[in-house]
């Protein structure tokens, strides 16, 4: 497996850690959750996307479904509907981190919107990276050429992740020790 598709499988695994541990904390708003929403996660778990997988990810992404592309693959359609819904995330990522800062300014805001906002967000999130697992990355197996991951690799540099690469770094911190508390419960 080539490190660009190694990193994008990778950057999945994460992503899905981070939606479940945002999906956690959401749940903590319903009327009979046992504990308080701990909006500094929220607010990193958040900022993560919009810093890692909103500017690194899916620009790499693109860049590879349009090779993919180019060869007139049957999936053709999905992938570009998927390239149309990385601008969603996009968007979808700043609205919800928008609303839950406000709240954590001490703005109003309705607690169903926080919620029904975040689900949706996580819901959205999931299904895409679902199609993409499911559908399009098996593609990058079967169709790419070790000449044409060199030129992918021209236009695509890995980056590293700031939270499960870089686990000290200050601001994600709590959030990388909240994923593992979490991933600790399951295990148990």
């Amino acid at each position: 497996m080539h490190p660009i598709q190694r990193q994008l499988h990778s950057d999945h695994h994460h992503l899905l850690l981070v939606l479940n541990c945002l999906s956690k904390e959401i749940d903590c708003f319903d009327f009979d959750a046992r504990q308080d929403p701990d909006m500094e996660v929220i607010l990193n778990a958040l900022d993560y996307v919009r810093e890692y997988p909103d500017k690194w990810h899916h620009p790499a992404e693109d860049i590879i479904f349009n090779q993919l592309l180019a060869k007139k693959v049957k999936e053709s359609k999905l992938i570009k509907k998927l390239e149309e819904e990385h601008n969603k995330i996009i968007q979808e990522t700043q609205k919800v981190n928008q609303l839950f800062r406000a709240a954590a300014d001490d703005c109003i805001v309705p607690a169903n919107e926080l919620v029904d906002s975040a689900r949706q967000y996580i819901s959205f999130q999931l299904d895409h990276l679902e199609k993409e697992n499911e559908f399009i990355y098996p593609l990058m197996d079967k169709l790419f050429s070790p000449d044409e991951w060199k030129k992918i690799e021209n236009k695509v540099k890995i980056q590293s992740d700031p939270v499960f690469n870089k686990p000290s770094k200050r601001e994600f911190t709590q959030l990388y020790n909240h994923i593992l508390e979490l991933e600790k419960e399951k295990e148990n």
